[in-house]
């Protein structure tokens, strides 16, 4: 109980700059992590062969969806677990944790039955090229077998961030990207395993994360146990969380989507385009890390004091967020622009893949400072169980406005419509993100959150 009392004390008189940089320093880095990891698997990937590094992009949807089944479970749960703990609730808290992990678990484990029974139709459905099936199959294969393993610390992750213990959930997910890039080298460059040893560094990696996620559960450090429950209370709470975790669905499921899409709008002109929609957007992904992990910070401190009716700090915490989170994206914004042809350079230098990539890659950091609003506000909004508007803001940039554009825009302006689609929806993202900010502003000053 004192630790609980510590953590509450915390959560709702520390100053915001000193507790803040406590909570999102970790997971901003933890963020940064995987995108990073992924960049340096498109290096390596470029040193296997030309069309190797198109070969990652193409099975990058199958990341994303294991991605999505992790958070939309561990950052459903993460939340309402803060929440509970805001009101001194661990029992309802240790129920949310343990259905999180229990059906992130089973549905993962489906995914990977399903993923490796039907391997060569699905890449095709994913948008590979007859050159890139030999080569992203071995990958596809490792990255499939680990999804339960990934699914299970992406849960420990966010369930470790509910209670404050950011440096725990960056470590864990530090150490597993680090021994990811260490062995992914390894193979690549002195066992000469190819695409097979970029994939064969992932369970390896993820296996030391999870160690280090589990430990303190397992010596009994953490305010919440993952204590076994089943039946009634197991399906009520998973359900619970399945639609707080609704927004994440749609976030990274679209995601999924949208890369499939863009994939195949971008065959028509080559492997060279592939890379260069593959490149960009793992350059995007390592700089929205950034305001997602701010947001991923700013859960525990905003479900503590929503939890406790302190709605002038919880709008403080939000308001603090989307500073930090935008000055920051356009610090990364400009040299990255300025740079772009440098940058593309280090994964090839064909002249074909640079007229390709730059326009797109241009068109990412123009729009870049408008997600510091949008991904603070979508975690805002699902913090305080706000799912159905968090899900449409969520659904929004890569469903309601990117779909239609996908199928539109390179009929008319070729490969140019394929990087216009996604500023455009960016863009209006940011004004339905500004909706729901503005509402969410006047709401705090009516003393009824909304």
């Amino acid at each position: 109980m004192e630790a609980m009392d510590r953590t509450h004390q915390k959560m709702t008189a520390e100053s915001l700059p000193r507790l803040l940089s406590k909570l999102c320093v970790p997971t901003v880095l933890s963020a940064l992590l995987p995108p990073f990891t992924a960049i340096f698997e498109a290096w390596l990937a470029s040193n296997v062969s030309p069309d190797a590094c198109g070969a990652l992009g193409i099975v990058f949807p199958i990341h994303a969806l294991i991605q999505t089944i992790g958070f939309v479970f561990g950052t459903g749960a993460g939340s309402l677990v803060a929440n509970a703990l805001g009101k001194k609730d661990v029992q309802s808290a240790r129920q949310l944790a343990f259905g999180a992990l229990f059906c992130s678990i089973l549905l993962s484990t489906c995914l990977t039955i399903f993923g490796l029974l039907f391997q060569s139709p699905l890449l095709n459905l994913l948008g590979a090229s007859r050159e890139t099936v030999a080569l992203a199959k071995p990958y596809a294969v490792c990255l499939l077998s680990s999804a339960p393993l990934m699914c299970a610390c992406f849960v420990f992750s966010n369930l470790l961030r509910a209670e404050g213990k950011t440096t725990r959930a960056m470590l864990g997910l530090a150490g597993g990207n680090l021994f990811c890039v260490i062995f992914s080298a390894i193979f690549v460059f002195f066992l000469d395993w190819g695409t097979l040893g970029i994939g064969f560094s992932i369970p390896i990696g993820y296996s030391f994360a999870f160690f280090i996620l589990f430990f303190p559960y397992w010596k009994k450090r953490t305010l919440v146990a993952v204590a076994p429950i089943f039946g009634k209370p197991l399906w009520k709470s998973a359900k619970k969380t399945a639609i707080n975790g609704m927004p994440s669905l749609f976030r990274q499921g679209l995601t999924v989507v949208a890369v499939i899409l863009s994939n195949h709008a971008a065959r028509q002109f080559g492997n060279s385009a592939i890379t260069a929609v593959a490149l960009s957007s793992r350059i995007f992904l390592l700089c929205y890390a950034v305001p997602l992990g701010i947001g991923q910070g700013m859960i525990p401190a905003v479900g503590f004091n929503y939890g406790n009716g302190n709605l002038k700090r919880t709008k403080e915490i939000y308001k603090f967020c989307i500073v930090v989170s935008t000055v920051i994206l356009v610090v990364l914004a400009v040299p990255t622009a300025f740079f772009a042809d440098s940058i593309l350079q280090l994964f090839g230098r064909g002249d074909e893949q640079l007229q390709f990539g730059m326009p797109f890659l241009r068109s990412v950091c123009a729009i870049l400072p408008l997600h510091g609003l949008i991904a603070i506000t979508n975690l805002l909004l699902q913090v305080l169980k706000k799912p159905i508007s968090a899900s449409v803001l969520a659904a929004a940039r890569q469903g309601i406005f990117f779909l239609p554009l996908i199928f539109l825009l390179p009929s008319i302006f070729g490969f140019t419509g394929v990087w216009l689609t996604q500023t455009i929806a960016d863009a209006l993202t940011f004004l339905l993100a500004l909706f729901y900010a503005i509402r969410f502003m006047k709401a705090i000053k009516k003393k009824r959150p909304g």
